[in-house]
């Protein structure tokens, strides 16, 4: 089952499974995962977990920024759109969040390159 991890200091001291379809994150208390920060909106950020539209019987999750003050990274870039890979560092304000997906099929690991 894929997860989203909080770290600090580098370990996960907190799991929030992404077994429904939208987990949200943000500063109210309504979002799935509460961080109160300033540096964060009050809804900043959600995970859309969806049907993978190319691998059947698989699915896909969609970070999505919600239009927030001081952006949602992923491994160090600004996002606003990005399909999340096992391990992708995710960080909103000053939480760091690890995406973990055990059981996501890593095709440019079985990719084989031919030349001509």
């Amino acid at each position: 089952m894929a997860y989203l991890g909080l770290i600090i200091d580098d370990v996960i001291v907190n799991k929030f499974p992404l077994d429904s379809g939208v987990l949200t994150i943000g500063r109210s208390p309504q979002n799935d995962v509460p961080i109160e920060d300033n540096a964060v909106s009050s809804f900043h950020a959600q995970i859309i977990r969806e049907e993978d539209p190319y691998l059947e019987g698989q699915v896909q999750y969609m970070l999505e920024d919600l239009k927030s003050t001081n952006a949602t990274k992923v491994n160090g870039l600004a996002i606003d759109h990005h399909k999340l890979i096992n391990g992708d560092l995710i960080q909103i304000g000053y939480s760091s969040f690890r995406f973990v997906d055990k059981s996501q099929v890593n095709l440019e690991r079985t990719a084989v390159i031919v030349n001509d």
